[in-house]
């Protein structure tokens, strides 16, 4: 028993002597392993505090971005801030489009007429059938403004069809905007304008349209949007240059008289574009504003007074009696005045009346055709806003008026009676941008003819809508 003991006391210690290295190498190892963690975990430490710090300049950065664009903000709030409202860039329909930071304003619309008649008494076929015809034009205007001191203007003015007017022979027809083009795009307008002693003075030049500093008039003035008969747009007893020509005009407003314009200018008559001042039409004008006068509330008394005089400078034959002749040539000059009134009464309704006078002896110059050979004319309506029915945007037109042949004219063999001439419009807006108007002429004694052995004596009617588009 005892030596059993010892047998197995000396067999442990030789598998101990014998392990002991092994257990020693493998404590060798395992402080090895040990040591390599170590400097993995102090790289891994290393890695975080560098990590933290990209971060931290990452943050940095962001902050300082979100600085430079809160201060971008605010300088632009504040840049938008510091201009007027007026002189942004914005879009106003029938306004157009204003680009203000360099001053340039677009403005476009389009206007489509269709217009029909019963009898037409000038149809080429030589019958009295009914027609009906229709056209368009558009009015494209670029302006450019300098500061407050200058202004430049081109408008382009392209159209097709002539509506009812080369079916009717009338002393003033029926079409004021129609303009046949053949779909071309004339230069209707180029000028500069020049304001001087703070727009107390303004000098205008270049190709310019006459009418806009002669005969305006409120409530009868544009026949895109108002009345299309040509008396009520213009008197026919004035004789206007051949079409829009090269002109100047002066226009003198003194703020010491702030009710008080006027207005000065010379075109050349003929439109021939050379030696320019031997065939002028001048002109002047006298505005009158009686609410500015009298410190009335212009919202709902405004009005404009206007008279004037104009000369013609084109060679003209005198008229002479039946049997009688006629020389080919006279250098004869022609002259007439004339006044525009338009007054407010309360904020719906609008009240104008026209009356022009020509030299009554005249035969109208051959180079001229645009002008109705008459001594006088007078014309006057009505125009009534949709307010009072709770449509504030619509509009009502009503207008009568005369164009009066002279006695001279008379003599001479044409129809001397009173050519006569009512219209009626109702302008109905069905967007921002989209205006619809139905529109009824009557014309009576047509081309002065008024009894059965001179000619077709009819009453002519005209129907038609119009369309108006701003863009």
């Amino acid at each position: 028993m005892a030596r059993s003991r010892y047998f197995i006391v000396v067999f442990v210690l030789c598998i101990a002597m014998f392990n002991a290295p092994a257990v020693q190498a493998s404590e060798a190892e395992l402080m090895t392993e040990i040591n390599v963690l170590k400097a993995k975990v102090s790289e891994i430490d290393q890695l975080k505090i560098q990590i933290a710090e990209l971060q931290k300049q990452v943050n940095e950065q962001k902050q300082c971005m979100m600085d430079q664009q809160g201060t971008v903000e605010q300088v632009r709030r504040s840049l938008i801030q510091s201009v007027p409202s007026d002189r942004l860039i914005k879009y106003t329909p029938g306004e157009g489009l204003e680009i203000a930071p360099c001053g340039f304003k677009i403005q476009a619309d389009a206007t489509f007429i269709l217009q029909g008649t019963p009898n037409a008494n000038n149809a080429a076929d030589g019958t009295h059938k009914g027609r009906c015809d229709a056209g368009w034009s558009s009015d494209i205007f670029i302006e450019k403004s300098f500061d407050d001191w200058g202004l430049a203007l081109l408008h382009l003015e392209p159209g097709q069809g002539t509506g009812a007017e080369d079916q009717l022979a009338l002393y003033s027809n029926v079409d004021r905007d129609s303009n046949d083009t053949g779909s071309n795009v004339p230069v209707t307008e180029l000028w500069y304008e020049h304001y001087l002693f703070d727009k107390q003075f303004t000098i205008t030049a270049g190709k310019l349209d006459p009418a806009n500093y002669l005969d305006q008039n409120e409530y009868a003035f544009n026949e895109t949007t108002q009345f299309l008969g040509r008396i009520f747009r213009n008197s026919p007893a004035i004789e206007w240059p051949n079409d829009n020509t090269l002109g100047g005009s002066i226009t003198i407003a003194p703020k010491a008289l702030p009710y008080i314009a006027v207005n000065g200018s010379y075109f050349n008559a003929n439109n021939s574009w050379e030696d320019v001042f031997s065939k002028p039409f001048i002109s002047t004008e006298l505005t009158f504003m009686p609410a500015k006068a009298f410190g009335y509330d212009e919202k709902m008394w405004g009005g404009n007074y206007r008279v004037y005089w104009w000369y013609n400078g084109l060679d003209h034959s005198k008229l002479v009696d039946q049997g009688e002749m006629t020389p080919d040539v006279v250098k004869e000059r022609n002259y007439g005045v004339g006044l525009s009134f338009d007054q407010m009464i309360t904020d719906v309704f609008g009240v104008f009346t026209r009356f022009g006078w020509q030299r009554p002896d005249l035969a109208i110059a051959s180079t001229n055709p645009n002008t109705a050979p008459c001594e006088g004319s007078w014309s006057a309506g009505l125009q009534v806003s949709g307010k009072l029915w709770n449509r504030e945007d619509d509009v009502l037109g009503v207008a009568i008026g005369q164009v009066l042949p002279s006695q001279h004219y008379k003599n001479a063999g044409n129809g001397g009676a009173a050519e006569g001439h009512f219209e009626a419009y109702y302008k109905v807006k069905l967007t921002k941008n989209l205006y619809i108007s139905p529109d009824l002429q009557c014309i009576w004694n047509p081309r002065g003819i008024s009894e059965p052995y001179q000619g077709d004596d009819n009453t002519i009617f005209v129907y038609g809508v119009r369309g108006q588009l701003d863009f």
